[in-house]
């Protein structure tokens, strides 16, 4: 594989934090590539080098921070057991933490992390229970989706709260809130 040129990738991280930055101020939906080139203190030419536009740079941002992060932390979520893997998740969720919330505000049509994950959550889900378990498609389906539905739900707590990760007080939580579920 072809190593991209070290100025190309100081251009790209220039204009990828620019984008985080004019993101904390404003909403996605109001930000204009003219915002980002003003926070990059690039050209117009520069820019569009090397993106289309600012879904295309929002995409790839997005794409590098689950490829790079995310997709690794979910590939070891099932080997791992539970309380080993949100010790091992936490402190990259933490450091993680400010680039999470920002880009979790963009919610779009095409663009959205969240949905992004909790459909990466679904399909890993569905491929190891698949493994297994004897489950028909429907159960499947409806657990990958429960399972992914509740795993957003408490990743989006833990971006959105400015205290660091505690998995054991997050293992309490869903404890307690899986209890009122209980047929017994």
């Amino acid at each position: 594989m072809k190593k991209e040129d070290p100025r190309i990738t100081r251009t790209k991280e220039i204009i990828h934090q620019a984008f985080i930055t004019t993101l904390e101020k404003q909403d996605y939906d109001d930000i204009t590539v003219q915002d980002i080139l003003d926070n990059a203190k690039i050209n117009r030419s520069t820019f569009y080098k090397h993106y289309l536009n600012k879904d295309h740079l929002a995409t790839d941002i997005i794409e590098k921070l689950k490829n790079q992060s995310l997709i690794p932390l979910l590939e070891e979520r099932f080997s791992t057991p539970t309380l080993e893997f949100a010790t091992k998740a936490a402190p990259i969720i933490n450091t993680l933490r400010h680039t999470l919330q920002t880009l979790w505000k963009i919610d779009t049509h095409r663009i959205s992390l969240k949905r992004q994950i909790q459909e990466e959550v679904k399909k890993k889900y569905i491929d190891v229970i698949s493994t297994r378990k004897s489950l028909n498609d429907i159960d499947a389906e409806f657990q990958g989706k429960l399972f992914a539905t509740l795993s957003i739900a408490m990743m989006e707590h833990v971006v959105m709260s400015d205290n660091p990760v505690d998995p054991m007080v997050i293992q309490t939580n869903l404890q307690e809130v899986l209890s009122y579920f209980s047929l017994e």
